[in-house]
């Protein structure tokens, strides 16, 4: 089917759909309840259905409160989550339901628990004594607000609170309301120094690690880049984040890919509840996605306009600023948004490199490189979300933007030929790189119909990027030559996918299909016969489908899935089809997770099947000059690694660890080969290893120790891999470690102080070599008037040793790369926020793993 067909196809489903929404009846009801009557919720809930009559004493509820978010339930399911563990019961007959209290008394012992932050404390147990000889009466549980409403026959009674994570209170009241309980966090005296305890921040769910950050000192982080940076097994700075052993994840916000990473700086700390890391994901997630991460946010609130202003400014080397303005207009169910961004600055890094080749000649190359590099970057987005009802929501976004980079770069070069000087090289060279437009559009529907939950997303990408080089070079004999070349390429992207959910037994299933049209073209130019100019392109179609299945047996979840892709891949070069480049693609990927809570210790096993594909950067072979010895290119014939990745995670109250096994067919490796008809010039690719075999390990603790919060994390990865190196096989095996040392100190006048040491040891990645590597950061960071307005002051890599030097290792090519970038850096950072609430818009993107390629 043609891609113009297959849109009015798409299209035309969802306009019938949305022309069906409304006489259909939904069964499920979506409701946020916040401090509201059990009587005003019940009352709620009757108007939400047309199944059930519900039936209650309006008067005999009053009293209790209800603090919960109702998410896609049934009537009964709805009123079974409200009365939580209040004293009352639920009985059904036919087409009615009934609602009563089962302890009926005039009076009520009610209140609600806190913290010493004024933070609800829920699920606590709250017991009613007898004030004459203690003896127990009754009881009850706090709800999500930690609000308690215990009917009671006696005028006095002892309250005995407690909780795991604080200390036991015991207090006599009179029977009525009582207000608010203050709940102190438990210690223990160890010698002289005082820990406290609380509940787990970290925990496991399904293959999941989550992070709570709500109530905790990641609340003061800033935003969502600075959360992420304290989140166990993420390392990465300002939305350039990887997952540890897994590479670069897909991010997402409340259900939504981030599409750009400036995102990220836009969502307020405070606004997060908390944070999910997936390094096994399932059938749903494309096959090339090895990690997720879901950052879910708090409940919305507020209408009306509202947004958050935002200004950075400081020294990485030069000076570089960004600023940015988020805005939102709310009425009702209606929003709409708008995103702008301002990026700009001087970069500067110094590169050296040496590289060694044996042959007929031994040739021994020192390239010294000074770089710098301007940059200005504009980014906008306007969209809008609209919920019909509860039920029903649609919305769409386009957002545009354009780039201005001017790399320049001065080097020298001096090659050795068997030891003698051969040649002294300095260069001059100037690039322009132009990114625009940058055009991206999404539209979404997101709904139910029935039980059938429908996620629908459809998006279009057009990018257009040139770039024009010119080198000049003068040798020792102060000959000149000079090399020009320019650039112009075009990508564009058309996705759509769609994700149907329905509830089976004990779980739901979930089926779906994605469909992804992508096209890369480069048109090349330079004024070197021996390298010749090119015209290629890359067409890419990936039709899926998939479906997972999931089930909760008592304490053991078990969720299964299988993913089918369908990849065709043409490449032209020069307007001729190179059939044997070209490659058509057919693979089942399955899925299989369980976890399940043995004592107090939670474990999740999980194995999938992955595929990683190269970019599109990687399957170009446009060969481009470095100097006269050294060329580079990519492979047009690579084929995509298979990844077949088994995992156990397990965690106990603060600790957590994980263990993990990578099998990597087809492995993809730098490498070097001869180029020219004597093959004394050497051209960089990449190529296909028959395997790659990986053993990772990672564990963390973190502790309360009175205002410090120290967090410790460690990790290695062991890999099995040999390759050729000057005629014999060479193994590659020594492992990379890593070790975290996070520390959140609170100070008097609620200034949060943070102080991170990150250290990577030296070993081996694929045939390469990293060198060791150390970073030490440090940041503080105060809120004023009720969290509007924000100050941060922060220093990355304060020692400036973040940088890690390289060894590459290839046949008869030994070749060392150290690089020193702007690693060492100092930030103001000023933040207003007015009106604000966390973002409506529920669509997931499609594609979005794709335009990862194009970047």
């Amino acid at each position: 089917m043609k891609k113009q067909e297959y849109i009015k196809l798409m299209a035309y489903c969802v306009v019938l759909l949305m022309l069906h929404i409304q006489p259909i009846h939904a069964q499920r009801i979506n409701h946020n309840f916040r401090n509201t009557s059990m009587s005003e919720a019940l009352t709620t809930l009757a108007k939400s259905t047309s199944d059930y009559r519900i039936n209650f004493m309006y008067n005999e509820l009053e009293d209790f409160t209800v603090t919960t978010q109702v998410v896609k339930r049934t009537a009964p399911e709805a009123i079974k989550q409200i009365i939580g563990f209040y004293p009352m019961k639920m009985t059904i007959d036919g087409k009615n339901i009934f609602v009563e209290c089962t302890q009926k008394t005039p009076t009520k012992m009610m209140g609600r628990v806190v913290d010493v932050q004024h933070h609800p404390v829920d699920f606590a147990n709250v017991s009613l004594l007898n004030a004459q000889d203690s003896s127990f009466i009754t009881g009850g549980v706090t709800n999500e607000n930690g609000q308690f409403v215990i009917p009671c026959e006696v005028r006095k009674a002892i309250v005995k609170v407690s909780c795991v994570g604080y200390q036991t209170l015991t207090r006599t009241f009179d029977t009525g309301k009582i207000g608010s309980i203050t709940l102190k966090e438990a210690t223990m005296h160890l010698q002289k120094v005082v820990v406290k305890s609380s509940r787990p921040v970290v925990a496991i769910k399904g293959n999941a690690l989550v992070t709570t950050v709500a109530n905790s000192q990641l609340e003061h982080a800033g935003t969502a880049n600075d959360v992420l940076r304290q989140i166990p097994m993420v390392t990465g700075r300002d939305g350039n984040f990887e997952v540890f052993g897994k590479g670069t994840p897909l991010i997402y916000i409340n259900g939504r890919a981030v599409q750009d990473k400036n995102e990220l700086s836009q969502l307020n700390s405070q606004d997060i509840k908390n944070v999910e890391v997936i390094t096994n994901p399932g059938a749903k997630y494309a096959a090339s996605v090895k990690s997720v991460i879901r950052i879910r946010t708090k409940l919305p609130q507020g209408e009306g306009f509202g947004g958050t202003l935002r200004a950075q400014n400081g020294f990485r080397h030069y000076f570089s600023s960004m600023e940015q303005a988020n805005l939102k207009y709310r009425t009702g169910g209606l929003e709409f948004f708008t995103n702008l961004n301002y990026y700009g600055g001087k970069f500067y890094s110094l590169e050296n490199m040496k590289m060694e080749t044996q042959g007929s000649t031994s040739w021994l190359q020192n390239i010294e490189s000074f770089n710098n590099m301007r940059n200005n970057e504009f980014f906008g987005k306007l969209g809008f979300s609209w919920m019909i009802n509860e039920h029903h929501s649609i919305g769409a976004y386009y957002m545009n933007g354009a780039a201005l980079l001017k790399p320049n770069s001065n080097y020298s070069s001096t090659s050795y030929a068997d030891g003698e000087l051969d040649e002294e090289v300095s260069a001059v060279k100037r690039r322009r790189k132009h990114t625009v437009p940058k055009h991206h559009a999404n539209i979404y529907y997101n709904g139910e119909v029935g039980k059938l939950g429908i996620d629908f997303n459809m998006d279009y990408m057009w990018r257009k990027k040139r770039e024009t080089s010119d080198q000049e070079e003068t040798n020792r004999n102060q000959q000149q030559k000079q090399v020009a070349s320019t650039s112009i390429g075009h990508s564009r992207m058309f996705a759509e996918k769609l994700v149907l959910s329905y509830p089976l037994w004990k779980g739901q299933i979930e089926v779906g299909n994605e469909y992804i049209a992508s096209q890369m073209l480069n048109d090349f130019h330079i004024n070197m016969a021996t390298i010749g100019n090119s015209n290629t392109k890359s067409d890419e179609k990936n039709m899926a489908g998939f479906f997972s299945i999931g089930q909760q047996l008592g304490k053991i979840a078990v969720e299964a899935g299988l993913r089918y892709e369908h990849v065709t891949f043409k490449y032209t070069e020069n307007g001729q089809f190179k059939e044997d480049q070209s490659k058509t693609y057919n693979n089942v990927f399955p899925s299989l997770s369980i976890s399940t809570e043995i004592g107090k210790t939670q474990w999740a096993l999980s194995y999938t099947s992955k595929t990683q594909r190269p970019s599109y950067e990687d399957l170009d072979g446009t060969v481009t000059y470095v100097n006269h010895l050294l060329l580079g290119s990519g492979n047009p014939y690579l084929s995509p690694v298979k990844i077949h990745s088994v995992e156990l995670m397990g965690a106990w109250k603060q600790f957590f660890a994980k263990v993990s096994y990578d099998y990597k067919k087809d492995a993809i490796i730098n490498i070097s080969k001869p180029y020219g008809e004597n093959g004394e010039m050497k051209y960089l690719t990449l190529e296909n290893a028959p395997k790659i075999q990986e053993l990772q390990a990672f564990l963390g603790a973190q502790f309360h120790i009175g205002i410090w919060q120290p967090k410790v994390n460690a990790g290695i990865i062991k890999q099995w891999f040999s390759g050729e190196y000057l005629g014999e096989h060479r193994s590659f095996g020594n492992p990379l470690g890593i070790v975290q040392f996070q520390n959140a100190i609170h100070l008097p006048g609620d200034i949060w102080m943070n102080i991170d040491m990150e250290w990577n040891s030296r070993g081996n990645k694929e045939n390469m070599q990293l060198s060791s590597s150390s970073s030490l950061n440090a940041k503080l960071y105060k809120a004023f008037c009720k969290n509007r307005f924000s100050v941060t002051l922060e220093a990355n890599d304060i020692f400036n040793k973040s940088n890690r030097d390289i060894l590459f290792y290839n046949k008869d090519v030994t070749l060392w790369q150290s690089s020193t970038s702007d690693s060492r850096s100092l930030y103001l950072t000023l933040q207003y926020n007015f009106n604000t609430s966390r973002s409506r818009y529920k669509g997931q993107g499609a594609g979005t793993e794709e335009l990862n390629r194009f970047k």
